[in-house]
Order: structure tokens, then sequence, then C-alpha cells
């Protein structure tokens, strides 16, 4: 049976809860957990690489990537990139892959880049 790489990205400080919440929905169901592997950066022991390298391999492996977008993107590395948008950018760049965006709130005036 094929599984399914779910990449999750987003602010990890800001939107902890939203992002456990998506990880344990899918381990938490007897069905989704037989299709689908969930990816949080928070999860992963370190290694001896870049966490810039680390998360986009993460990236390249995954069939699908969720994008929650609160209030923060995160700090901006010297590409001027959040590792949010790094990772959105760096997904996007692979065919036939789907993507999921989803932003919390409707008051657009508090947000980062707003």
């Amino acid at each position: 049976m094929a599984t399914y790489k779910i990449f999750v990205s987003s602010n990890q400080t800001e939107l902890k809860e939203e992002r456990t919440a998506v990880k344990e929905i899918i381990l938490d169901n007897p069905t989704l957990r037989n299709f689908f592997e969930v990816f949080l950066f928070e999860d992963t022991p370190a290694k001896g690489e870049s966490p810039i390298t680390s998360y986009l391999k993460e990236v390249d492996n995954s069939d699908i990537y969720i994008g929650i977008i609160g209030k923060e993107y995160g700090a901006k590395g010297k590409d001027g990139l959040s590792p949010t948008e790094r990772e959105f950018r760096r997904f996007i760049k692979r065919p036939a892959k789907e993507a999921l965006i989803f932003i919390k709130g409707r008051d657009d005036a508090n947000r980062q880049g707003c």
C-alpha cells in the first residue's frame, strides 16, 4: 500500500498547536494513518547538517505540502526568505504535487509583511 508524505510548514512557535493538530488528526485516524505520514521539523533529531538543508530535503521527499499562515512568517535568512516561504517555493517547483494553504484569522492588518 502506497503512503504519501505530508510536509507541514508554518511558523513553529506561533502555530505549534495547529501543526500538532494536523499530525494528530492523521495519526489518530485508523484509515488516514495507513496512507499518510506527517513530517514536522520539530520531530526531527539534530543531525550534522544545517537546518535549511535538512528541511529542504524533507520538502523534496514530500508528496503534499500543507502551509499554515498566521501573523508571522518567521525570521528571514540571508536570501530574504523565511523558512516557510523557502519551503513553499521549493515545493511548487516540483511537478504534479499537491499544496494546500490555510490562513489563520481574518485580520490581515497584523500579519507580517502586510
